[in-house]
């Protein structure tokens, strides 16, 4: 939300296409050129330009884009929570915990 993470962007969408993942997606809150950057060197389909819980329902639900099958990414405890109560309806990489939502 706050900062620009492209590594992040670089880390789960890069992942993503090389394990064959047919449609990639990124969410980001007002992205950072830098952001828009990584998304297209990784070649992700979408860049939606929220952030947050909202994206992860978003995400889950297929609202404003088709439902993602996972869900993956660092966030906030918002995002951690949101992750939990989506995560049967759609997989999740994992549930941070407090060393990494620091």
């Amino acid at each position: 939300g706050r900062y620009p993470l492209p590594s992040s962007v670089l880390m789960t969408a890069c992942t993503a296409r090389a394990a064959g993942v047919p449609e990639v997606v990124v969410a980001s809150p007002h992205p950072a050129e830098v952001t828009k950057a990584a998304a297209y060197v990784a070649g992700a389909d979408c860049l939606l330009a929220i952030g947050g819980a909202q994206a992860v329902g978003a995400m889950a639900y297929g609202v404003g884009v088709k439902a993602c099958d996972i869900i993956v990414g660092p966030g906030n405890k918002w995002v951690t929570a949101a992750k939990s109560i989506v995560n049967g309806i759609c997989g999740i990489d994992m549930l941070a915990g407090p060393s990494e939502v620091l």
